[in-house]
């Protein structure tokens, strides 16, 4: 905190140096000693210190007291008088300025300390009053402007309204005509009972049009409906406005059928009433229902049967058929068919993103975005506007408004990569924005909405970090929902052959697919892969730039190569050329079939080799 700076007016020199010395001592600094009254305005425009120790009898035509009368005035800064006369009239003429105290000579550190601080604290309560003084001003003023703004608007209103009562007043015998030479039920019920009804509002619902006035028009309806029309109609009463309104009802007769009716409120008599217009839809309606359960049994039996799907060997845009991909699957279409929230687990490299795009695409927000956020890169200080956005102006360096996270996202998908690396404040924000459906973007002070799914992945072991007091339990709860874990490939090894197929396409040429050797395929099946689906994709990529195999073993200090026959030829010693080749070629026939189970047609596309050149050499070796 910077120290306050003083000002000394003082034409001895002896005491202007004493002076000093105690201000310094006191913790303040001084910005200038002055002799005269003239230089101390000068000085004092010059420096605008916090505070100016003022003797009353200084050099020049200019004494301290008419100083000190043109800096309070013009430059509102405190002044302080220290002066050897304790003459009453000079002090009364001291006092017009307005100080903030005396000081008299010969004075101590401690008497000069208390008046400095004290006229300090009293400059920065007067300067507090001011501007607690010049809002209330103002909000008063804007206050004011509204109280006239909505007093004319009401002036405006009453003026509408006698209006609309006098057209209604003399509208109100047309009713009755109007009402009987049209097809829909017209009623009109003040206080709880109609008062006034036509024929085919009475035969809509089974009764005679002498039973139907005086009825309460709550008794026709289903009972799950009779709070709702009650809810209805307390609103229109409130002046807001209901377009339709349908309903179940039961007739005269205990049938049930379903009515839509139009309200609004008139005047009736000289009160205000319901008018109310009513049609028969049950045949529409109860069509409309059978589609509505027909679309939920089909979606349901579209899952359904998904789900029973045994051999899938892709699921949108994951590959494997292992047991453990198809637990899964089975999460996946169980996080698609609803709108719950879902934690994502497992190493890097499993395909975490791949599972959340899946559910995203198979969700219905299909059609709206899937915004993913790396939470490992976004910093604590720059949160509110990456996730709720800015306003124009809200901060340095904010030229225009951005739409942060949830806006982007809005109708669709965030996806929180790397969720376990947010800052519990963090979370906290997070949290409130998820379950209260709004934020406030930086530098706004109106709300915003957003409809967003989230759905979360990590590598970490949440449950654990909120043992540990790492990651908020309530945050915890509302994201683990639905929980999902990518295996790692170490466990689920048989599918590796359709990942190395799917790469091989994804990554090749397109000319010719790639084919993988069996004794190469055997390596890459006793890899550990550390890097999981990621080590194995960044494998064969490095082997289609390099045509050679490169599997870089973390536990190890060089990388082990494969992939070259003459090391085959020397690890089995054989020396000559024809007769190795064919040893080769037996092996490699042999391990293929093994493990494509002896299946001839897969054999026979993993080798290369037609079908028919396949039997051949299997019965040439022998191989049956």
């Amino acid at each position: 905190m910077a120290r306050a700076q003083i000002l000394i007016a003082e034409d001895d020199g002896a005491v202007a140096l004493t002076t000093k010395k105690l201000v310094e001592r006191m913790g303040f600094s001084v910005c200038a000693i002055v002799p005269s009254g003239e230089e101390v305005i000068d000085k004092a425009k010059e420096h605008k210190p916090d505070l100016v120790l003022m003797d009353i009898i200084l050099k020049g035509k200019m004494d301290g007291v008419e100083a000190a009368d043109k800096i309070r005035s013009e430059l509102h800064i405190p002044i302080v008088y220290v002066t050897a006369y304790a003459d009453e009239k000079v002090l009364e003429r001291a006092k017009i300025t307005e100080p903030c105290g005396y000081v008299l000579k010969p004075f101590g550190e401690r008497e000069l300390k208390t008046a400095v601080e004290m006229a300090l604290y009293k400059h920065k309560a007067e300067q507090a009053l001011q501007k607690a003084h010049d809002e209330l001003e103002q909000r008063v003023q804007e206050r004011t402007a509204e109280l006239t703004k909505s007093n004319q608007q009401l002036k405006h209103e009453i003026t509408e309204r006698q209006r609309a009562e006098m057209w209604l007043r003399e509208s109100e015998k047309r009713y009755r005509a109007l009402a009987e030479n049209v097809a829909d039920g017209v009623g009109i019920f003040q206080e709880g009972t109609f008062v006034f009804a036509n024929e085919a509002l009475a035969s809509i619902f089974g009764y005679r049009l002498e039973q139907w006035v005086g009825i309460d028009p709550v008794v026709v309806f289903r009972e799950d409906y009779k709070e709702r029309f009650k809810e209805v109609i307390q609103q229109l009463e409130n002046g807001i406005y209901i377009e339709s309104f349908q309903a179940p009802c039961i007739r005269k007769d205990g049938r049930e059928i379903w009515t839509e009716g139009r309200h609004n409120i008139v005047l009736w008599e000289g009160r205000h009433a319901v008018l109310v217009t009513v049609r028969d839809i049950t045949e529409s309606k109860l069509a409309e229902i059978a589609t509505e359960d027909e679309k939920q049994l089909l979606e349901r039996e579209n899952i359904r049967l998904k789900a029973t799907m045994k051999d899938r060997f892709r699921f949108g845009h994951i590959v494997g058929k292992s047991a453990p991909m198809q637990q899964v699957y089975e999460l996946v279409l169980k996080a698609s068919a609803c709108d719950a929230n879902v934690v994502i687990y497992g190493e890097s490299g499993t395909g975490k993103e791949l599972i959340a795009q899946t559910i995203h695409e198979m969700s219905v927000r299909n059609g709206k975005p899937l915004v993913t956020v790396n939470c490992g890169a976004v910093p604590e200080s720059l949160f509110e506007a990456e996730f709720f956005g800015y306003r124009k102006g809200a901060f340095t360096g904010a030229n225009a408004d951005r739409m942060g996270f949830f806006d982007l996202a809005h109708g669709g998908t965030l996806f929180l990569d790397e969720v376990g690396e947010l800052y519990p404040a963090m979370q906290s924000k997070l949290l409130r924005a998820i379950e209260s459906k709004g934020y406030t973007p930086v530098g706004d002070n109106k709300a915003s909405n957003a409809d967003v799914r989230i759905v979360t992945a990590t590598n970490r072991d949440l449950a654990d970090m909120v043992r540990k007091g790492l990651f908020r339990k309530d945050f915890f709860y509302r994201i683990d929902v639905i929980a999902i874990t990518a295996p790692p490939l170490r466990d689920r090894k048989e599918d590796i052959p359709l990942l190395v197929e799917h790469f091989m396409s994804l990554h090749g040429d397109g000319n010719q697919e790639p084919t993988i050797g069996t004794h190469v395929m055997e390596s890459l099946h006793n890899h550990d892969w550390p890097g999981n689906v990621r080590e194995l994709q960044n494998v064969l990529e490095r082997y289609l730039a390099t045509k050679q195999f490169d599997l870089r073993d973390t536990h190890a200090a060089q990388p082990v190569h494969m992939g070259s026959v003459s090391d085959i030829v020397v690890e089995q010693g054989l020396v000559d050329l024809r007769s190795a080749m064919k040893d080769i070629e037996k092996d490699v026939i042999a391990r293929t079939l093994k493990q494509t189970h002896w299946n001839i047609r897969k054999t026979s596309s993993m080798l290369g080799l037609p079908r028919r050149t396949l039997s051949r050499k299997m019965q040439e070796f022998g191989l049956h």
